[in-house]
């Protein structure tokens, strides 16, 4: 499986959880390796798609504008937002908090339909449940 770490994360998030990722088969790539800074989401998406990549993880919290949500479900991405909390996290309890919720974050993907997303709350995932985001409307 492929996935991509957003522009609001640093690229050495990216190559940390990629590191390990690899063991199960899975890359991971910064989106910085696909599109310039400061691409509109619904373009980045758009150029996920063509890169073959299933799942999308961001700080970002406006997945949940119908234009992102759309482009979303057409290209069947499935996105994981970060929870408020994670900013507070440095760069090395962010990666290591990433990487202990990866295994849950990627069984999930394999359970739900294309096109979901989901909050990771900044809790440990031992202590912590992925949740849907619900839908506007």
């Amino acid at each position: 499986m492929k996935a991509q770490i957003d522009e609001n994360l640093p690229p050495s998030l990216a190559r940390a959880v990629h590191a390990i990722a690899t063991l199960d088969d899975h890359e991971v790539v910064h989106v910085r390796d696909l599109v310039e800074a400061g691409t509109r989401d619904v373009d980045l998406f758009e150029a996920a798609s063509r890169a073959n990549v299933e799942v999308h993880v961001t700080q970002d919290h406006h997945q949940r504008r119908p234009a992102e949500r759309e482009a979303v479900a057409r290209l069947g991405l499935t996105v994981f937002v970060l929870a408020k909390g994670w900013g507070q996290l440095n760069q090395y309890e962010k990666a290591a908090r990433l990487l202990e919720w990866w295994p849950k974050m990627m069984q999930l993907v394999g359970l739900t339909s294309r096109g979901s997303i989901f909050t990771i709350p900044h809790k440990r995932a031992s202590s912590g449940r992925i949740l849907p985001v619900k839908r506007r409307g």
